[in-house]
């Protein structure tokens, strides 16, 4: 059985206890919970053993993480289990600035030390709800990726002209296929994607275009080649 609401957990990499412990006083009052790792890597093989297959619906997380902690390693923030958590840096401006390079990659929000518990609050709870925006994104283009695999080879040639606007007629000319073959996998097309309305389709195909473009960018052969510079 899945919870409708996962548990939500603030990661704390940070040599500094104190950090911790004032998280951990958040965490009391606002219904989270407070972790604490020693270092990136270790928080890494966590949540790839927590995630059993699926990186963004196991849990709602953000990451708290100290300037000094951040890990030189680029792959580190392209993980699956990394890449879907929202991250904040907490540090002093003299630290931040000496690890300039390092906050290009790690794409999160930067939180000046010393901080109060209310301003790192507000930042956690930010944090959540973009996790949760995230995780319904994710859900949304899975389903569009689950729903398209069931048409054929055809059936998505179809398809693909029928989200950029083509008419039937057009179709068929493209294809070398006859009208009423167009329209019978027209018809397949509508009823597998289950769209009522052309309107509703076109979206439907949109999401299902942006889902598979984002999965193709994030793919670890895909991540390989760009790093090999295919």
């Amino acid at each position: 059985m899945v919870n409708a609401e996962p548990a939500r957990t603030v990661v704390v990499i940070d040599g500094d206890v104190a950090t911790f412990k004032g998280i951990a006083r958040i965490a009391r009052r606002a219904g989270f919970d407070a972790l604490a790792f020693p270092d990136c890597r270790s928080l890494a093989g966590w949540l790839g053993a927590r995630a059993a297959g699926d990186p963004v619906a196991f849990g709602a997380f953000c990451l708290v993480i100290d300037v000094r902690s951040l890990p030189p390693d680029a792959e580190w923030y392209a993980d699956e289990h990394i890449r879907p958590i929202p991250r904040i840096c907490i540090g002093t401006p003299a630290a931040n600035s000496a690890m300039g390079q390092l906050m290009d990659s790690f794409q999160g929000e930067f939180v000046r030390k010393p901080f109060t518990l209310e301003s790192i609050r507000v930042q956690i709870e930010d944090a959540f709800a973009r996790h949760a925006s995230r995780v319904s994104e994710e859900s949304e283009n899975r389903s569009a990726i689950g729903t398209f695999a069931l048409l054929t080879n055809r059936e998505h040639e179809v398809a693909a002209l029928v989200g950029k606007g083509c008419s039937n007629l057009e179709i068929a000319g493209m294809l070398g296929i006859t009208l009423k073959t167009v329209k019978a996998h027209r018809a397949k097309v509508m009823e597998k994607t289950q769209s009522g309305t052309i309107a509703d389709f076109v979206r439907r195909y949109e999401r299902y275009r942006q889902a598979a473009l984002r999965s193709a960018e994030t793919s670890p052969v895909r991540a390989d080649r760009k790093r090999a510079g295919a």
